[in-house]
């Protein structure tokens, strides 16, 4: 069987997050070593090339690390099989160098696959190939892509999504989920389990973001109202229900109308609001506290531990035991 050397290009604009590139081409760069080290026979082997997205090879990372890359987009002749977009802290503002842009639609048709880590996918749905297609992208900027993109259907349940020949991962880390996946589609599974043995990470993952992601924003992120709502169900948390009716008092509004701006404010009704604020103080009692799930249950206002686990399973999409395996803080144990 012949080798064939697959180009994988990584695009780069300033302020580009390292993780979203590095740990990919480890991941690319790990296969290459296993396949040398153990005389494997595979279809495939990897060459790694840094695009920058600027007229400068000089790339300042959000880590304050500068990266010089091979090329940039001006350079000619750019071989590559492969391009995938780093994210950038850039992306979130919707506005790209047109020359970006065209750079990408113009090299696509060329290319055997194209994808995107974390918020990269928002450079990528700019350029309009993640039209009527499925993506992901960081669970905490999904719904702006998808506010900002209609076209495209957006979720955040897959660490990467695959729609032909277009890839979407989820946040940061979820590159390198994207990557092995890649080897595997190459050079089958041996090849790809090696490689994630030999990085310490699941060739899998068996969560999905959902599990990563918060319930509720952050107060900056929060409207006065919602805010304000938020904080008197915190007050009263041991209570096993605030009423909408005791809400819209608070709110000197009527029930009604409290409902419909609560909605429109926050995305949720205030009952489901005052689920994920409870399942979100439940969270971080299972993750920094060795109190047992009935008492958390009563500590966030449900009268069972059952009423509590399905709420939780809801909302979550896992167990409150999972939850704490994944999370528990490494110092509860020491």
């Amino acid at each position: 069987m012949n080798t064939q050397i697959h180009h994988i290009g990584f695009l780069l604009l300033p302020q580009a997050q390292l993780l979203d590139f590095a740990g990919p081409s480890d991941v690319f760069n790990t296969a290459n070593q296993l396949i040398t080290l153990t005389s494997a026979i595979a279809p495939i082997h990897y060459q790694i090339h840094l695009i920058s997205g600027t007229t400068d090879k000089k790339v300042m990372t959000s880590s304050g690390i500068s990266v010089n890359c091979d090329y940039t987009i001006y350079d000619k002749d750019i071989a590559i099989d492969t391009l995938l977009i780093a994210g950038s802290k850039a992306d979130l503002d919707s506005e790209y160098d047109t020359t970006v842009l065209h750079w990408i639609k113009r090299i696509q048709p060329h290319l055997s696959r194209i994808g995107s880590v974390c918020i990269g996918a928002f450079l990528l749905a700019k350029t309009g190939l993640l039209h009527n297609k499925k993506a992901t992208t960081h669970w905490q900027f999904a719904q702006q892509l998808k506010e900002s993109y209609p076209s495209i259907e957006v979720t955040y349940d897959h660490f990467y999504i695959k729609d032909n020949n277009t890839y979407t991962s989820g946040g940061i880390t979820s590159g390198i989920d994207l990557a092995l996946a890649l080897v595997e589609e190459d050079s089958g599974h041996t090849l790809a389990s090696d490689v994630s043995r030999y990085l310490v990470v699941n060739l899998k993952r068996i969560n999905t973001q959902e599990l990563y992601s918060t319930l509720v924003p952050s107060d900056i992120e929060l409207t006065p109202l919602v805010k304000k709502v938020k904080q008197y169900i915190t007050d009263r948390l041991t209570q096993q229900a605030v009423s909408i009716i005791e809400l819209a008092e608070m709110a000197n509004m009527s029930e009604r109308n409290f409902a419909r701006v609560f909605k429109k404010e926050s995305g949720m009704t205030p009952g489901i609001f005052n689920d994920c604020v409870r399942i979100e103080n439940a969270k971080r009692l299972l993750e920094s506290s060795d109190y047992t799930i009935t008492e958390i249950a009563t500590m966030v206002g449900y009268a069972s531990d059952n009423v509590f686990r399905k709420a939780f399973i809801r909302l979550v999409t896992a167990t409150p035991m999972h939850y704490r395996a994944s999370f528990r803080s490494s110092t509860i144990d020491s």
